[in-house]
């Protein structure tokens, strides 16, 4: 057994057991990886994958206990590396951070920009993903900072700390009718297409309310990326409730945003970390150039806090 078989079979499960996906990742040969992991299971003694017709295809009961396991391994072998390597780097090295797409398009770019100015040589990746890849990523110490817009008790290995609260708008077209309306209320929304920004919270909420409405309701157009959203709404395929975050009346000319705040509450955006993992101090740098309020203090106060008081 070696730590490269560890690394195998950790990614193959967070790539849906796709061998050539984790080839590409971990710049090695599909062969390869076969191979290393027929003598990791000759060596265990155990299956750690089904197979049908030399396709991975699920994750045995057992290889999931291994896999667990593993991936503690690799964390703590990933913080010994980290600590070892501190002192000689300290503006220096790789830094990953898993945020959500609304995260990662409309708010890191600035961020971004703030802090390679005293950390030029810090490798930065920018991982978009949705809420649970973020937190797979983070217990895999795959990233170092999560973004996301839920917190989630049930981790215990996460820590959550919420640095911003962020309003939703009604999205329309430049000429829409709505603009006309003084107050805008959910059935006044819901007479025209819906387009919604999926995964999201706040499609969640959209389709909760529209759950509560006997059919037919409005049609729904649906897509994954926010910049697409917004350009369904400027053509005047539908109206769309999104995060103020990424509207700019500066370069949304052909957009019009509505208060709704009375129909949907502001939400909350969370800092996500792993508590065993090591940060490098250019993290802390990184975390306090995004959230000013969010000091090292108060990131190894949330670190250290038992699970009842992370959230206060």
């Amino acid at each position: 057994m070696n730590i490269q078989q560890l690394r195998y079979i950790c990614e193959l499960s967070r790539h849906a057991l796709k061998i050539s996906k984790v080839a590409e990742v971990l710049h090695t040969s599909q062969p390869n990886i076969s191979t290393q992991l027929r003598l990791l299971e000759e060596e265990l003694n155990l299956t750690i994958f089904q197979r049908q017709r030399r396709r991975l295809t699920a994750i045995t009961p057992d290889g999931q206990r291994v896999i667990e396991r593993a991936q503690r391994i690799l964390v703590e072998l990933n913080e010994i590396k980290a600590i070892g390597s501190e002192h000689l780097q300290e503006k220096s090295g790789t830094l990953v951070i898993a945020a959500s797409h609304t995260q990662a398009r409309f708010r890191l770019p600035a961020v971004l920009r703030r802090f390679r100015e005293h950390y030029p040589d810090v490798h930065i990746s920018i991982r978009p993903e949705s809420g649970r890849a973020i937190r797979d990523a983070l217990i895999a110490s795959a990233a170092d900072i999560g973004i996301l817009s839920q917190a989630h008790d049930s981790d215990m290995d996460l820590a959550y700390i919420p640095f911003q609260s962020y309003r939703r708008l009604l999205l329309v077209c430049a000429d829409h009718p709505l603009l006309a309306k003084r107050k805008i209320a959910f059935r006044d929304i819901i007479r025209y297409p819906v387009v919604l920004y999926e995964p999201s919270q706040t499609a969640e909420a959209i389709t909760r309310l529209l759950a509560q409405l006997p059919p037919p309701g409005p049609s729904i157009l649906r897509a994954a990326n926010a910049d697409i959203v917004k350009a369904y709404v400027e053509h005047g395929l539908g109206v769309s409730v999104l995060p103020n975050i990424v509207f700019d009346p500066e370069r949304d000319t052909g957009l019009r945003a509505i208060a709704v705040d009375h129909i949907f509450p502001a939400s909350t955006t969370f800092l996500a970390l792993n508590r065993k993992h090591h940060l490098r101090r250019y993290a802390y740098s990184f975390i306090e150039t995004l959230a000013p309020n969010v000091t090292r203090e108060v990131v190894e106060k949330a670190m250290a806090a038992p699970r009842r008081q992370r959230r206060a």
